[in-house]
């Protein structure tokens, strides 16, 4: 009997075609980590609303949108006539346009601690920009962040993000980049004020919705802890809002939560769904950046040197700029987030009925989905929150039922990113919800019928 690896092989053959070409060109075939599929990663031809096809024409359910970056889904009308009337003119004309000067506005009208904007071209760069400003601004060489927290791949970004915690979270990595970052332990406000009470740290860096895009929610009252901590030690609070950013809320995070930060790092939806990066912050900080042409001794030694050759290019500007035009009421974002929810409802109704441990959570158009033997049968994702230690829920989806989960829902066309992260968007209605519902409880029927999972081998919502 055909498993779900042969049957994998065999529909996705042209992709698999596609990779063993890659491989040879290519380290591991792909050029994200998270896009590494075990055995292969699928290829994609085009895609539409909350839909996209593969090399082959299969069609999935997007859940990846983007990385979650397509907040508006994909193709969105007016984000293709800003990106072609942008193209129609330049694609880079080696000097500013008026297209940056919109897009800032709407960052600044919409963003609570935005009061100057700069733009990189991603969030990796942002979040190296941001602690960048901090260390010039306070004249104090330490950056604090909390562990597991995930802020883009440069040097400063791995210190402490993965366990084991002793080592940098990537080879290559300097020794020299370690003594320049303090990491605290999740959610624990005691090591952060110990942290901070040498007054020696420029800037405390964190996700406001908890580590890895939310796996750890963050609980109810930490951020403003954090913010009169930061305020009464002089240290410069940045939010890492390179996902939460204009999906949570208009205004982000910060607004969601009723925390205003310093500064804020930003890409995926503040750029419409092409390359790019913002940011944000007070005057009083995001001024280091500017030039002062009378004085080429402070430009030497006290201004943040920062630049980019596409930074701020045209293109990405105008589709940030129309995209923001959207996201400006929180229609989008309330549309997405009961999108969401009616996706969790329906597979974790999916999960009780198939008698397996786990759970679909996150807050508003985020959906964060963890399975395993060893975790609590239970609807109520409150419970589920309260039980499941935080290590736990990092450790996310355990292989090698990882593996044949992400396989099997493939096979039946939705895409989790990473088989376990997800993002609802404008563009989905509750029939595509249901639809979505429908096809990963078929994959969890494959997955416990193959008995790569515990549970009962009739999933009754499989429909």
């Amino acid at each position: 009997m055909a498993t779900i690896f042969d049957d994998y092989g065999v529909r996705f053959a042209g992709s698999r075609a596609l990779w063993e070409r890659a491989r040879t060109l290519i380290p591991g075939g792909v050029n994200h980590d998270v896009r590494h599929i075990d055995p292969f990663p699928l290829y994609m031809d085009h895609a539409q609303g909350c839909r996209k096809w593969d090399v082959e024409g299969h069609e999935f359910i997007d859940l990846c949108t983007g990385h979650g970056s397509l907040i508006l889904g994909h193709g969105h009308p007016a984000v293709l006539k800003a990106l072609h009337e942008a193209t129609d003119k330049h694609t880079h004309p080696s000097a500013p346009t008026p297209a940056e000067v919109r897009w800032a506005e709407l960052i600044v009208a919409m963003v609570p601690c935005a009061e100057l904007v700069r733009f990189p071209m991603s969030g990796t760069e942002a979040t190296l920009l941001a602690m960048r400003l901090a260390r010039a601004h306070t004249g104090r060489d330490i950056v604090v962040k909390i562990r597991n927290h995930f802020h883009g791949w440069h040097d400063y970004a791995m210190i402490e993000y993965l366990a084991p915690h002793e080592i940098p979270s990537s080879a290559g990595v300097p020794k020299t980049a370690a003594p320049a970052v303090r990491a605290v332990p999740l959610n624990d406000l005691a090591a952060m004020e110990a942290a901070l009470a040498p007054q020696d740290v420029a800037a405390v860096i964190l996700e406001a919705d908890g580590p890895a895009a939310g796996c750890v929610p963050t609980p109810p009252g930490y951020l403003q802890s954090l913010r009169e901590l930061t305020s009464r030690t002089g240290t410069i609070l940045i939010f890492d809002e390179v996902i939460t950013g204009f999906r949570l809320a208009p205004g982000g995070a910060q607004e969601y939560f009723g925390v205003t930060p310093d500064l804020a790092t930003y890409a995926k939806a503040v750029c419409g769904g092409v390359p790019g990066a913002a940011v944000a912050g007070r005057a009083e900080i995001m001024g280091d950046l500017t030039m002062h042409p009378d004085d080429p001794e402070y430009n030497r030694k006290k201004r943040v040197r920062h630049q980019g050759t596409f930074s701020a290019n045209p293109v990405t500007a105008a589709a940030g700029a129309a995209a923001l035009e959207l996201l400006q009421d929180r229609t989008v974002q309330d549309h997405a987030a009961a999108m969401a929810e009616r996706l969790r409802t329906g597979i974790n109704t999916a999960i009780r009925e198939a008698g397996v441990g786990g759970c679909l959570y996150g807050i508003r158009s985020a959906a964060r989905l963890i399975l395993g033997d060893d975790l609590p049968q239970t609807a109520d994702r409150e419970e589920f929150l309260r039980t499941v230690p935080p290590r736990r829920l990092l450790e996310s989806i355990k292989q090698p039922l990882l593996k044949a989960l992400q396989c099997a829902q493939l096979l039946e066309g939705i895409d989790f990113l990473g088989g376990t992260h997800g993002w609802t968007s404008a563009a989905m209605t509750e029939a595509d919800m249901d639809e979505a519902v429908r096809r990963w409880a078929r994959a969890l029927h494959r997955v416990v019928a193959e008995g790569h999972l515990a549970g009962k081998t009739k999933v009754v919502a499989a429909g």
